[in-house]
């Protein structure tokens, strides 16, 4: 009896095979289903999906045998993974290789052996399909083809193996980062609240008055601890949209308050830009079935990001119109313009334009995916339009409600 050697990327190969995390597990149909297939087609009473990790040949999938594995030193298929090509034994008593092999002298008594290699995606051969009979046999190039075919039917169930496990890890990795993100979040969030109110406190004097360079480094840890609260604030939102438990209450409401109030609580931040808010009310009477607070939420996004790339001395203007059968509510500012390479990923998560003027101007990156989502689940739908140098316009439609009944 000759032992199979080892291939020459023997490593690489058992690194692969370790890789499809098939070793050792269940049955199943859909690997059964081949070798019921091969041994009908082929008229043999065995037939196997053999894999061969250090010591062994295991058998994913068996027809014929009731052995679960076997050694992989007397493992006919240990010699198939050798070459690329189906390896046939037409009678292994008259082959020197195999005449006194454990698995010919004895139970299952081989005669006839043909196994063509099965592949991991990444192309190393770390199996075969084989055929097994008790009786010697001719096995034709035409037999050998079709041998080929159904290898390679092998090799599409081991690929989507690979698949389902890359995809569930993805899943497992992404549950992890929203429980870390989640978590996190929460726990920064009273901590830096409270940061924040004392530094505010500071700031309005409650300690005593403060000199200029203690008073200017108040006044910006202080705006850092807000801008760090809206990103905290941000996050925990997207995280309760993403798992579906974001509460919203929908009441029917006059638009045309909610945008009036929205624009005065941002005049203040327009005068830091020297920016002026404009608002033109062209649908008198428009009623929507709305969340007030989210609606602000959406509004402030787009008022804030309005201000900031407005030229000093420039509008921005928030305006409400009917348009065909909905109520369409837009921010128009007179910046720059939506950089072209930008626009198509513009409303994913932690999307920022990347210019240096941009990062100066702050912000978290997630305020227009939120917006999106908040819109769409107010049931309508948000998106913009920009020319460079023209100006930038982001706009969403909501339905309308029918005026109330007098």
């Amino acid at each position: 009896m000759t032992p199979p050697p080892l291939p020459p990327d023997e490593a690489q190969r058992l690194q692969a095979l370790r890789g499809l995390c098939v070793l050792d597990t269940p049955s199943e149909d859909r690997f059964d289903r081949i070798v019921r297939t091969a041994a009908r087609l082929f008229g043999v009473p065995i037939s196997l999906v053999s894999l061969l990790d250090e010591g062994r040949q295991w058998f994913k999938a068996r027809v014929g045998l009731a052995s679960l594995e076997t050694p992989r030193d007397i493992s006919f298929c240990g010699h198939a993974i050798l070459g690329a090509s189906t390896f046939v034994v037409p009678d292994a008593v008259r082959d020197a290789r195999f005449h006194d092999n454990p698995l010919v002298v004895g139970a299952p008594f081989i005669r006839f052996y043909a196994g063509h290699p099965v592949r991991a995606p990444d192309g190393s051969r770390v199996g075969t399909l084989c055929l097994i009979d008790s009786k010697p046999r001719e096995f034709s190039e035409a037999d050998r083809a079709a041998l080929a075919d159904m290898a390679a039917w092998v090799d599409l169930e081991l690929d989507s193996v690979t698949v389902r496990l890359a995809r569930e890890a993805i899943e497992e990795q992404q549950r992890l980062k929203n429980e870390f993100v989640s978590t996190v979040s929460h726990e920064l969030r009273t901590p830096l609240t409270s940061i924040r109110g004392s530094l505010g406190l500071l700031a309005g004097g409650v300690a005593g008055p403060l000199s200029e360079p203690v008073a200017e480094m108040v006044g910006i840890a202080h705006k850092n601890s807000d801008r760090l609260i809206r990103l905290i604030n941000d996050i925990l939102d997207l995280d309760k949209m993403e798992a579906g438990k974001l509460d919203l209450h929908l009441e029917t409401a006059e638009l045309a308050p909610l945008l009036l109030h929205a624009a005065d609580a941002h005049r203040g931040y327009a005068s830091e830009y020297g920016v002026r808010v404009e608002v033109e009310l062209e649908a008198p009477g428009a009623r929507a079935r709305v969340d007030a607070d989210r609606l602000a939420q959406v509004l402030a996004n787009l008022l804030s990001n309005a201000l900031k790339f407005s030229p000093r001395g420039e509008a921005v203007t928030l305006r409400l119109v009917r348009r065909d059968g909905a109520l369409r509510v837009s921010v128009q500012d007179r910046g720059p313009g939506v950089p072209d390479g930008f626009r198509a990923r513009i409303f994913q998560k932690f999307a920022q334009a990347d210019g240096s003027d941009t990062r100066r101007r702050g912000g978290t990156g997630l305020g227009l995916s939120i917006a999106r989502s908040l819109v769409e689940r107010l049931g309508g739908a948000l998106d913009f339009s920009s020319a460079p140098g023209a100006g930038t316009t982001f706009w969403f439609d909501l339905p309308e409600c029918p005026p109330e009944a007098k």
